[in-house]
């Protein structure tokens, strides 16, 4: 996204689902479940100033910036209700969640509360789902500052699909050293063994080869 561009589009996109419907006049206000969805800009700043005279705590548009941070960015909601501004303030904030954090679900955590734990806890309101989990987090990808909340799930698609080795192609356990032991086919995935009694002479041939070798070595 042009308002944000070190954010990955995946990231950007997510947050502004969960946080305002992608509607750009979103107002939230804390402590209160349900939204405000203005229709226009008139309305939404109308709806401002009728929070700011009751001294509530609130958020606003596309990526629900709280007022904490309008001095901060100096910026003002009229300022906010434009999406790209919201965007490019939102860029700045995840972006110094994710410098601090270290890593992307810490940093989701930190843009929804403003600490690195709230946005990872079950939540009462939303079914005991984690903000992390309603954004659909999942870790990392090059080439961003801040990554993509769909990484991880392009990545396990990938291996779950993945061709498993030729039947004819022998593989070895990482467990049998000695290559003793090879599988193919479907077993050959198999990369633990079952745990088995031991058999005590293969184990002590095993031993002893392996005591040749490291003495060769030496030697």
């Amino acid at each position: 996204m042009q308002c944000a561009p070190s954010i990955h589009p995946d990231t950007s996109h997510d947050v502004a689902r969960v946080e305002s419907s992608f509607n750009p006049y979103a107002i939230g206000v804390a402590s209160q479940k349900q939204g405000i969805f203005p229709n226009n800009l008139n309305d939404a700043l109308a709806q401002v100033n009728r929070l700011k005279a009751k001294g509530k705590n609130f958020s606003v548009g596309l990526m629900q910036i709280n007022q904490s941070n309008f001095k901060r960015y100096g910026v003002t909601p009229k300022h906010l209700f434009d999406p790209c501004t919201n965007l490019s303030v939102f860029e700045k904030i995840i972006t110094d969640c994710y410098q601090r954090g270290g890593s992307l679900k810490r940093a989701l955590s930190c843009y929804y509360s403003g600490n690195f734990t709230a946005g990872l806890k079950a939540e009462k309101d939303f079914q005991q789902i984690s903000y992390v989990q309603r954004i659909g987090y999942t870790p990392p990808q090059k080439g961003y500052t801040v990554p993509s909340t769909k990484a991880e799930r392009i990545k396990a698609h990938s291996l779950d699909s993945a061709p498993s080795a030729p039947p004819n192609v022998p593989i070895y356990p990482s467990w049998d050293v000695l290559r003793q032991y090879p599988r193919y086919g479907e077993e050959a995935g198999k990369n633990k063994p079952n745990i088995q009694p031991v058999n005590e002479e293969k184990e002590n041939n095993a031993e002893s080869t392996l005591r040749t070798i490291a003495k060769k070595t030496v030697d």
